[in-house]
């Protein structure tokens, strides 16, 4: 039998369904997106129908069943010039460091990589030859890596870890440490050319997401206009926010309106300027955080 229960195992399963034993997979219905997920498989004992677990999975989420509110858009390239062992490197250091990725790779195992180290591997980062050419076998696979090679954080880090090197060979080759070639001013190139033109610049903008929950079944106001709730209970709306002061009161009553509870939220933006520093643009769509503007 498989056994799934919401937020942690316990005595009443959210579903329960008869495997075959020769099964590999099984697809469950939960109904719920966004939501946490423990698995067990075990068995019945006869005749007394005790339950028996043989094993239990490490939690999962449920992907969401709404479209997102977060409408913005990142790309990130690796760059094709990173070898398969410099990537591996950086994938290495920072499993030890980030959960999402070390639960991709557990997924990966999961999917038909076996030779991938384990999660108490990771800290230790001491992983054997077959390991690492099981994850040169995927760096070089398409599908991975759009699945997972595509993530913010590995191109962030790859990034950060080019930035750290060109800095250390520049500090290399003109006698100074890396922390003083921001005093540099422009250097003159190798081939007695002209100084490089600086093109340096700076923008810089902020926006507002004001998120919450309450039961599903109660009404939520937020400057006395009354807010769709998701199936839920949770809410979340994004904001410009541009210099100046705000107000944001949010009532909550429950469905008999009995009950009530309230939230005054005040936000201020004072921004100072120096040097030429322009605005980040921001989704033309996007309001201050005003009551009439909460659709």
């Amino acid at each position: 039998m498989l056994r799934v229960f919401r937020d942690a195992i316990s005595d009443s399963p959210h579903a329960e369904v008869h495997v075959h034993p020769e099964s590999r997979n099984w697809f469950v219905h939960v109904g719920v997106g966004g939501a946490r997920y423990v698995a067990a498989l075990g068995y019945y004992s006869d005749p007394d129908r005790r339950w028996i677990q043989v094993t239990a999975s490490s939690p999962t989420f449920t992907p969401p069943d709404t479209v997102s509110g977060d409408i913005s858009v990142q790309f990130a390239t690796i760059p094709a010039d990173i070898t398969f062992e410099e990537l591996i490197a950086i994938v290495k250091s920072a499993i030890a460091e980030h959960v999402p990725l070390a639960e991709a790779v557990l997924q990966l195992k999961a999917a038909g990589f076996p030779d991938l180290p384990d999660p108490e591997d990771f800290a230790g980062k001491t992983w054997t030859p077959r390991q690492e050419k099981a994850m040169a076998k995927i760096l070089s696979m398409d599908s991975v890596r759009r699945i997972w090679l595509g993530s913010m954080e590995i191109t962030e880090l790859v990034r950060r870890q080019l930035g750290r090197e060109i800095s250390s060979a520049a500090a290399a080759q003109f006698g100074v440490a890396p922390a003083a070639l921001g005093a540099l001013g422009s250097i003159s190139s190798a081939y007695g050319g002209a100084k490089r033109q600086r093109g340096f610049w700076f923008n810089v903008n902020a926006e507002l997401i004001i998120y919450g929950a309450t039961e599903p079944d109660a009404e939520v106001r937020i400057g006395e206009r009354v807010i769709k709730l998701r199936h839920d209970g949770t809410f979340s709306y994004r904001f410009a926010l541009p210099d100046g002061e705000y107000q944001l009161p949010a009532v909550a009553t429950s469905a008999d309106g009995e009950e009530q509870r309230a939230a005054d939220l005040r936000f201020a933006r004072q921004t100072a300027y120096h040097g030429e520093v322009a605005a980040h643009p921001q989704d033309p769509k996007l309001k201050p955080p005003h009551p009439a503007h909460v659709d």
